[in-house]
């Protein structure tokens, strides 16, 4: 891939951005800078969809603390999540495909039914990702953004407790699908199916859990809720932090944040303008293969097949 090409077609960003850097005593090669660049790739194409279809985005968990906090990415962090009121997910959804262009992939349980999530992920199918934790599904493996719905949330504690109940009880039965067809091992696996009568298909169980995650029709709820998450109480936040959303710089490019981002970023890190301890200063993606030079189809097979060694992403990138 020729990256000064690319530098040149994303006019927001120089060349100077693909340069080795120190960030918060971060050494930052130009490898991952290169896989930084192919996200914002991604970012662009998202955000022309979004002012095209006058689709309401906000960045969302670490991408907020690091537009905030560092003008851009979290120096030891390496992927980037966005989330959309449901209306405009749904939108975003139904829009994006012919608006595309021919190396994104819009991935989620409609579009690849092996897919174990309730959200998307926008994709460059040119480029190799692949992470341990899904690296044996028949899935596209590329360099991607994370999309997530914003759904009601129940105000009163007796729906909430409801909601919670029937999340819980899907997601188990998602996960007994998931091990099923991430190990092969279907018979080993029998003996949990039965007990949760679940269904093999992981895309059966996704439609089940979205749709006991967005059947809320109560009053409009002053709460909404990122389910993707999975994080408990912090996957909540009070309708008015987001707001209208205000704009942003991350690395040059434009996003909107919550409204009160200030009181988001507290629920959700605590005093997050402090110094984190250095064994907390590591991302939670950890990909097996990264390629920004060749598609994921020229990997796979040899990963599965043990013919490609492990490398983390704490080996990229090193604190000085």
């Amino acid at each position: 891939m020729d990256w000064a090409k690319e530098a040149e077609q994303m006019k927001e960003i120089s060349m100077d951005f693909f340069r080795d850097e120190v960030r918060n005593g971060f050494f930052i090669p130009t490898a991952v800078k290169q896989a930084w660049a192919a996200q914002l790739q991604v970012l662009d194409v998202i955000e022309t969809i979004c002012r095209k279809h006058d689709i309401t985005y906000f960045a969302d968990w670490g991408t907020i603390l690091g537009t905030v906090r560092h003008g851009g990415y979290v120096p030891w962090d390496d992927d980037m999540d966005i989330a959309l009121p449901r209306r405009d997910y749904e939108i975003f959804i139904k829009e994006a495909q012919a608006l595309l262009p021919e190396n994104l992939f819009l991935q989620n349980y409609h579009t690849e039914p092996s897919f174990p999530q309730i959200f998307s992920k926008l994709r460059n199918s040119e480029t190799t990702y692949i992470e341990k934790s899904v690296s044996k599904l028949p899935v596209n493996h590329g360099v991607y953004i994370d999309i997530f719905p914003l759904d009601e949330y129940p105000s009163d504690r007796a729906e909430q407790k409801k909601l919670e109940r029937k999340k819980t009880k899907q997601y188990l039965k998602l996960s007994v699908a998931y091990c099923s067809k991430k190990t092969g091992r279907a018979a080993l696996f029998g003996f949990f199916g039965k007990l949760f009568h679940y269904d093999r298909k992981i895309r059966v169980n996704v439609e089940k859990l979205e749709d006991a995650l967005t059947r809320y029709r109560g009053p409009r709820s002053d709460i909404l809720c990122n389910h993707g998450n999975w994080q408990g109480n912090l996957e909540y936040a009070p309708r008015e932090e987001y707001g209208n959303g205000k704009i942003a710089t991350f690395e040059g490019l434009s996003v909107r944040v919550p409204e009160k981002y200030d009181e988001y970023l507290t629920q959700k890190y605590g005093d997050w303008r402090a110094e984190l301890p250095q064994e907390q200063q590591v991302g939670h993606h950890y990909a097996e293969v990264i390629d920004l030079t060749r598609p994921y189809t020229d990997h796979i097979e040899k990963l599965n097949n043990g013919e490609i060694s492990i490398k983390r992403n704490e080996e990229i990138r090193k604190k000085l």
